[in-house]
């Protein structure tokens, strides 16, 4: 299980950090861009499967994530 993040997002550490202290066998990966700027200024982001997951703050991304990952 991986999760990537772009390193230009604000909202990457939180995010990491939640992961990583509930699920430490989730690979995390900082990638150098998306080329997804218009939402990676305004919003948390990351990437899941190819698919990229855009969350209204820090919290509904962690969901979003572990939703994505952990149920089929």
């Amino acid at each position: 299980m991986r999760v990537k993040f772009c390193k230009h997002n604000q909202w990457n550490d939180a995010v990491i950090t939640m992961i990583t202290e509930t699920h430490p066998n989730i690979k995390i990966s900082i990638k150098k861009c998306f080329g997804k700027c218009h939402r990676c200024k305004s919003n948390p982001i990351a990437m899941v499967k190819k698919e990229l997951l855009v969350g209204n703050d820090e919290e509904n991304l962690y969901n979003m994530i572990i939703s994505k990952l952990l149920i089929p």
